[in-house]
């Protein structure tokens, strides 16, 4: 195989029936769980031996390749390789007749297909074509590692996406293994290992820890007694499994936080459509840096050493951080488990408390009783590092330093809107003045978001209402982008992209310079 068809193949594997079978006897005889990269290796080192022996019969049967120096005879079939590498039969030979190249043959040969006949020379010592095409010579991309290397994390995608639909092979945590060789776990086994679990208060524990008091068959492999109960606790709704990619760690899902189980209101998005082509490099580069994980923004190649963000106020409310494109790699991830439970560690203090990834939410859970320790303000500044420790993430409050600040405060009027003041307000942490929110009573503000109509207006009604509000506390009356996505959020969650179209698309909004606007009153009256 030349290396350009190589490419081609390996680039559009996929897992045919052969290869489960190879999966299922791999599985068998080594008798534990492997990972779907474990298992790619010898799919792979199978199919080379398969191609191996596909080309070996293809040479024993391969049509005779025409050469002009070769004599020929009636009936025999020639491959052309100047032709796009089409067959055809002799179906005649008569002598040439052209002094200027002595004696030599012409063949009739009919090509396969159309039945076209056309006449070549043979017997010919002298042409262009007599010369052999050169074999290319075996390439990297025969050998397992330099396919590894280049198509394994594609092989293995497509590998788990076949084994998924597998009935018989189960996954936990990226290893795989054939259902019917797990040993039995029993309803006693489980009821056992949640008493185990609640004593933790709820844990998280390994699995090793629970099977110290669960007894399985004797001498089963400690690998495969760990995935059989693994499986048992995967497929009962008491149990959780939260651990980081390469670890398992159980809990109780009734004793996790509901902040994790569910959702938050304050961080629930209903997606909006809009026109991102509306929006300037300027507008873009701004939703670049807001850190919003609600944002069409992709992951930078490399992942930084530290992130400093401001904390938009819905998380802040709730005790949250973004899990945005940026801030993704600093926190740990899982091969399946939608919900991990990991370490914070205060950079201040260095005393550590749990935390929780929510990974399909795309929030990070744990930081309320953090945030109200340091008086940190809706829209302070939080510097976020990776920890000494695998699994550990430290969180600092940027510039930590109790002061009394005028800030922009939420207000709420008579008839239950919600609007903005500037008050005075005590601060622990440096902020973003244009994402800063103070708040005076937290329970008028739930009970006018929760009662009053303002979040279930169309995003252009409430994108109206804010700017307002905002204007009013800015002598040049010009509210900046960044302030009006801050300020929409106290009202309703919603990412920077279909805001800053707003400011884009209606004409009552005109840009004044370094992403400002004013609100025009009478235009507005006339829209």
């Amino acid at each position: 195989m030349t290396s350009q068809s190589s490419e081609v193949y390996w680039q559009s594997f996929s897992i045919e029936d052969g290869d489960l079978d190879l999966i299922y006897n791999v599985l068998m005889e080594r008798e534990m769980p492997l990972t779907s990269g474990e298992i790619v290796r010898p799919i792979i080192e199978a199919r080379l031996r398969r191609l191996e022996q596909e080309a070996l019969r293809a040479a024993d049967e391969a049509q005779r390749v025409y050469l002009p120096a070769e004599a020929y005879e009636e009936g025999e079939v020639l491959l052309f390789p100047a032709l796009d590498n089409v067959t055809g039969r002799v179906v005649g030979v008569r002598p040439g007749d052209n002094p200027d190249l002595g004696e030599f043959d012409v063949i009739q040969v009919a090509f396969d297909g159309d039945g076209q006949q056309r006449e070549f020379a043979a017997r010919l010592a002298v042409h262009k074509l007599n010369q052999v095409p050169e074999v290319q010579a075996e390439g990297e991309l025969d050998k397992p590692e330099a396919i590894m290397e280049r198509f394994g994390d594609l092989i293995e995608q497509r590998l788990m996406e076949r084994l998924s639909e597998v009935e018989d092979i189960v996954s936990i945590a990226g290893r795989w293994f054939p259902k019917s060789l797990l040993a039995e776990v029993n309803e006693g086994h489980l009821n056992l290992a949640e008493a185990v679990l609640d004593v933790a208060g709820g844990g998280p524990l390994p699995t090793s820890a629970l099977l110290e008091h669960i007894e399985l068959p004797a001498g089963m492999d400690p690998l495969l007694a760990e995935f059989s109960l693994d499986y048992a606790l995967q497929e009962d709704e008491r149990f959780d499994e939260v651990g980081p990619a390469g670890q398992i760690l159980w809990f109780l899902r009734r004793l996790e936080p509901p902040e994790v189980l569910f959702t938050p209101p304050r961080l629930e998005y209903e997606p909006i459509s809009y026109d991102r082509s509306v929006l300037t490099d300027s507008l873009l580069e701004l939703e670049r840096q807001l850190d919003d994980e609600l944002s069409q923004v992709e992951a930078a190649d490399e992942a930084p050493d530290e992130v400093v963000l401001s904390v938009l106020f819905p998380h802040w409310r709730v005790g949250a951080l973004p899990l945005s494109s940026r801030l993704a790699p600093m926190f740990p991830t899982a091969y399946e488990a939608p919900r991990i439970r990991f370490i914070l560690v205060d950079a201040h203090s260095g005393e550590k408390f749990p935390g929780w990834v929510v990974r399909r939410q795309r929030y990070v859970f744990g930081l309320d009783e953090w945030y109200r320790r340091y008086d940190f303000p809706a829209g302070g500044l939080v510097r976020i590092r990776r920890g000494d420790d695998v699994g550990e993430v430290v969180v600092e409050a940027v510039d930590r330093r109790k002061r009394n600040d005028w800030i922009r405060t939420i207000s709420i009027f008579e008839d239950g809107r919600i609007g903005f003041t500037m008050l005075k307000h005590p601060v622990g942490a440096a902020y973003d003045d244009l994402m800063v929110v103070g708040m005076v009573d937290a329970t008028a503000l739930d009970e006018a978001w929760l009662r009053g109509p303002q979040r279930k207006l169309p995003l252009e009604h409430l994108v109206v209402q804010v700017f307002r509000e905002l204007a009013k506390l800015n002598p040049q009356s010009a509210v900046h982008a960044q302030a009006l996505y801050s300020g929409v959020n106290v009202i309703r969650r919603v990412p920077p992209g279909p805001i800053f179209a707003e400011l884009m698309l209606r004409h009552y909004y005109q840009h004044v310079g370094d992403l400002y606007w004013r609100f025009d009153e009478s235009a507005w009256r006339d829209a």
